[in-house]
């Protein structure tokens, strides 16, 4: 795989596109949600969990950047990943709390709780796993989309294997370019996919 590929890969799936395609995905195959929601609150909930848990950490990342409190805007090292990471969890949990209360008056389908605990858990494990090995965000983030894709296939009323097929021969491209890149290692990518996979999975 060439370094321009690598690039490519690691940009067009980065963790702040994938978290748009999960929320899309997330509507779009579950039948309760996007039937049963109208689609002004489904666009509601979709840019609401979107600005706060990946355009605010991204802004974030920015300002970090500007101020020199990190080395690079691509989080190469560990320790410009904890700050980051944190704000995405502390916004996930705000958004918890937001929706669970948001719950007793407009009912907020469980469904959109349990992806948004989901996720919490994701970035809470691979923050805490960050103080011994880089494990790759990248993938985890696929191996959710996955996890999401494969619970949906209960419920959807389309076939979903060629689409979880996609995903899984992106989701090698996506870590084989990680790795060309000297960004992560074999097992990181692999525990990063497989954590992603197996917490939104069970919590969904």
């Amino acid at each position: 795989m060439s370094r321009f590929l690598s690039h490519l890969f690691s940009v067009v799936f980065h963790p702040v596109f994938v978290n748009l395609l999960n929320l899309w995905l997330l509507f779009a195959l579950f039948p309760p949600l996007s039937h049963g929601i109208p689609q002004k609150r489904q666009l509601f909930y979709i840019s609401f969990i979107f600005i706060s848990t990946s355009i605010i950490p991204l802004i974030m990342v920015f300002v970090l950047r500007f101020t020199s409190r990190i080395n690079s805007v691509m989080l190469h090292q560990k320790k410009d990943r904890f700050i980051p990471y944190l704000i995405t969890l502390l916004m996930y949990i705000f958004n918890y709390y937001n929706f669970y209360s948001y719950n007793s008056k407009y009912s907020t389908h469980p469904l959109i709780i349990s992806y948004v605990i989901a996720c919490a858990a994701i970035v809470g494990l691979v923050m805490a796993i960050n103080f011994f090995s880089k494990i790759s965000i990248h993938t985890a983030t696929l191996g959710a989309l996955a996890g999401l894709i494969t619970v949906a296939g209960r419920y959807s009323e389309i076939d979903i294997r060629l689409l979880l097929m996609l995903i899984f021969i992106i989701s090698g491209c996506v870590a084989s370019s990680r790795i060309f890149l000297n960004a992560h290692q074999n097992m990181q990518v692999y525990s990063g996919f497989l954590l992603g996979f197996l917490l939104m999975f069970f919590m969904l």
